[in-house]
């Protein structure tokens, strides 16, 4: 069901869609007393297991609501409309100095400099240790679960796969059986592919060590433009980069999950993040020059008869379904491992 702005619910009225997910759909309301803005997730799964991802449902909100940190969402009231069916929970409006959402995934690499990114690093490592310590693995940490505030600082969200462990938050939130309990067939893996730490995607459990690598993909993807693959070109790139950043994403990347933890700090170099996009602007002049140069003086093959446009063979992204394009991008990578699981 979807609700409509000035739709009143649990004593909030809708003022705008702000997104939707796998589970839920998350909208700006207003409080009917005018006493403030937040943000209010829905639960609109209609398919799978609902019962069970009910449950999740409500465990999410019940996690965000124990846990206190200003780099994770906080989560102030849990409800459900009886009328309408509809189980939400209110939390944090987090939106950007423009009024609007903004995540990690929305920075293009090179768009901010180092000392921007060790900021966000830093914000994130201190959320991540301080769930850990409560007991709660994220299991999806990626830059679209990463809102950026007013401020410009980094929040930490989305953890409706999390995994809870032993600890203090379990036994308060009366967890019987953690979310790994409802991945019934062990092959199944949690997670968002490009994200998952090798030992996950062999099907091991996830660990605070896993939370730890998808930490070290977010922020190589965002240093370097590209997806991190264990290589020796890949780890070679983060010469390129400040020495704070080749030890500690070196470490969070290690195959070896006990080489990740605790999370290492970074320190950026001022400035250099300006500076190295623009050797990596200067290296890519010289290769587009060295290309033209070689295709000069390689002979033009002959000219095959082009075929009719009616016939022209369909692109990846025409043959395959857009929200299918990272598993199939995974499945080139990884083809002797065919079963995963978004969120």
């Amino acid at each position: 069901m979807t609700l409509a702005t000035g739709d009143v619910i649990g004593g909030y009225r809708v003022v705008r869609l702000l997104g939707a997910g796998g589970m839920g759909t998350v909208y700006e309301v207003e409080r009917v007393d005018g006493a403030g803005r937040y943000a209010l997730k829905v639960f609109t799964r209609d398919h799978g297991d609902v019962d069970e991802l009910r449950r999740r449902f409500r465990t999410e909100g019940k996690a965000l609501s124990y846990l206190r940190h200003p780099n994770l969402i906080r989560v102030h009231e849990l409800g459900e409309d009886a009328e309408r069916g509809l189980l939400y929970f209110v939390m944090d409006l987090v939106l950007d100095a423009g009024g609007e959402v903004r995540t990690l995934a929305d920075v293009e690499p090179g768009e901010v400099d180092e000392a921007l990114l060790a900021r966000w690093y830093e914000q994130l490592r201190s959320a991540l240790e301080y769930i850990h310590a409560s007991g709660v693995v994220h299991r999806d940490v990626k830059p679209g679960n990463i809102l950026v505030n007013a401020n410009g600082d980094a929040v930490l969200g989305d953890f409706g796969i999390s995994r809870f462990i032993d600890g203090e938050l379990r036994r308060k939130l009366d967890v019987e059986s953690t979310m790994e309990a409802t991945d019934i067939d062990s092959r199944t893996v949690m997670g968002s592919v490009m994200f998952l730490a090798p030992e996950v995607r062999r099907g091991e459990k996830a660990t605070p060590a896993s939370d730890a690598y998808a930490l070290g993909v977010t922020f190589y993807r965002l240093l370097t433009g590209i997806w991190y693959e264990p290589s020796p070109v890949a780890d070679g790139l983060l010469d390129e980069f400040g020495r704070g950043w080749v030890h500690a994403l070196r470490r969070i990347l290690s195959v070896e999950p006990k080489n990740r933890l605790p999370i290492p700090p970074v320190v950026a170099l001022r400035n250099s993040g300006k500076r190295r996009w623009w050797l990596v602007g200067v290296v890519a002049a010289v290769a587009v020059a060295i290309a033209v140069w070689v295709g000069r003086r390689v002979p033009t093959p002959p000219q095959r008869a082009e075929r009719p446009s009616s016939q022209v063979a369909p692109s990846v992204e025409s043959r395959v379904p857009r929200d299918r394009i990272e598993q199939y991008t995974f499945d080139q990578f990884f083809p002797r491992h065919t079963e995963s699981s978004h969120k």
